[in-house]
């Protein structure tokens, strides 16, 4: 997993604040409904499930679940966002992921889409393994780097975008992690989503500087990063970005195994 030693420019509730006005709008994978399937089917939610969705953000994930019968109960962070969710779940508490406050064993379910960047994310999973049932599921999605050859510049346009971000990905990084917290049955898939660079730098956090700067590294980008990223110039200046996300299934263990 990548980092950043350097102090952020801002903290993610400050970022947030910012963003939530245009979140919806601000990438194509927010309302994607081939992914928010992807993840509820892998998530296996049933009627009166539990689910608790750590980042609820705007609450796009968390409506999927209530829409299937489960009780959802999301966390966050920052107020802006949440509000935007309040129809979205049953019951939202404004707190850090790092320390839930929630008993042990308390849901069948966890899920996670685009939060884990901005969290002690070896805290948030020991979090996450406390609170599930013996035998629940834990689905994460997010965007990484799709390796070695890419990670630098995919990491340092990450970092102009998100200047709160704390962690860069990339793809083993989840499965290293849910296997070292002891967890079981631990499968990963790759998603790709094609995004539009204008579209992904409008997100009414940054300003225009660090959109420039964006835009010119995927100019100057290198042709092994263009490639993998199938990185496409489009008349009028817009750039296509096809971005690796990485989705994660696990099952906390059933007790004494």
């Amino acid at each position: 997993m990548g980092n950043n030693s350097r102090a952020a420019k801002e903290n993610p509730v400050k970022h947030f604040t910012k963003r939530a006005p245009l979140y919806n709008r601000s990438s194509s994978w927010v309302d994607d409904s081939v992914l928010i399937r992807t993840i509820s089917g892998l998530a296996q939610a049933g009627p009166g499930s539990r689910v608790l969705d750590i980042a609820i953000g705007t609450g796009r994930i968390a409506r999927e679940f209530k829409g299937s019968g489960s009780r959802v109960v999301g966390v966050d962070i920052c107020p802006a966002m949440a509000r935007k969710a309040r129809a979205c779940a049953d019951t939202i508490v404004l707190t850090p992921a790092e320390k839930l406050p929630f008993k042990n064993d308390s849901f069948d379910l966890c899920v996670c889409r685009q939060g884990l960047q901005f969290m002690d994310l070896g805290k948030v999973v020991s979090e996450i393994r406390r609170v599930l049932k013996p035998g629940g599921r834990v689905v994460l999605c997010h965007v990484t780097a799709y390796g070695m050859i890419d990670k630098k510049e995919t990491f340092f346009i990450q970092k102009l975008r998100n200047p709160a971000r704390k962690n860069f990905f990339l793809p083993g990084d989840f499965v290293s992690v849910l296997k070292e917290k002891r967890f079981a049955s631990v499968e990963s898939f790759e998603y790709i989503t094609e995004e539009s660079v204008r579209r992904w730098i409008n997100n009414g956090a940054i300003g225009e500087e660090e959109k420039s700067k964006i835009m010119a590294a995927y100019r100057s980008a290198s042709e092994a990063f263009k490639r993998i990223h199938n990185v496409k110039f489009r008349a009028g200046g817009d750039i296509i970005d096809s971005m690796m996300m990485v989705i994660v299934r696990a099952r906390k263990r059933e007790k004494g195994a």
